[in-house]
């Protein structure tokens, strides 16, 4: 993907995002990987680094709780670029993504994030780029974000945090030249205060 080539030529095309991954360390040789892993307080999540759908490619462990544990999924990989992560958990897992559709152009996403986010597509799509006013008025259409609006008393999720994070993806479209194809940001965990990007990608235009 042009995820990793956009990695090693040293660029982040997400950076414009300006959403970073919380408390990551990456491990290209296994044997110094526990002590990658160890620098971060247990639980952590590991993954293949080379997975671009990395659940279902059994790339994922998530909440390993120690450095036994740890080295066993290391082994069970046979990976040697493998990347941890600290555990992070909040009221709910949404998606935003953007996409310069060859059609209509560019496009904004928000919707339910995590592991089923394709199994249920729920989600709003938008012309991009779109203000965190407009990114608030989607957050409001996606039912499985019900939760972080205080539904029946649920404690209430960062919304605006989520609508400035959106905003900020579908800004993309301000580039120069548009470099970008698509991008993703999932799961992007909304807390009480705030959000924590997990995992994302970009796809540049050949």
């Amino acid at each position: 993907m042009a995820r990793a080539a956009a990695a090693r030529r040293g660029r982040n095309p997400l950076s414009p995002v300006r959403l970073s991954l919380r408390a990551v360390r990456r491990s290209g040789n296994f044997a110094r990987a526990p002590d990658f892993a160890h620098s971060i307080p247990y639980p952590v999540a590991v993954k293949v680094m080379d997975a671009d759908h990395k659940t279902e490619a059994g790339g994922v462990a998530l909440g390993v709780a120690g450095r036994v544990e740890f080295e066993a999924r290391a082994r069970k990989f046979g990976r040697d670029r493998l990347l941890v992560q600290k555990m992070e958990r909040g009221l709910a897992e949404a998606i935003i993504g953007y996409r310069d559709d060859p059609v209509v152009g560019p496009i904004v996403l928000v919707g339910a994030g995590g592991t089923l986010a394709e199994l249920y597509k729920d989600f709003v799509v938008e012309l991009a780029p779109v203000s965190p006013d407009e990114a608030m008025r989607m957050i409001e259409k996606v039912k499985g974000l019900a939760v972080i609006r205080g539904y029946r008393n649920l404690p209430r999720g960062d919304v605006k945090a989520l609508a400035r994070a959106a905003s900020a993806i579908s800004r993309l479209a301000l580039i120069p030249g548009r470099p970008v194809l698509e991008a993703e940001i999932n799961p992007l965990i909304v807390r009480r205060e705030g959000v924590v990007a997990v995992d994302g990608l970009a796809v540049l235009k050949e």
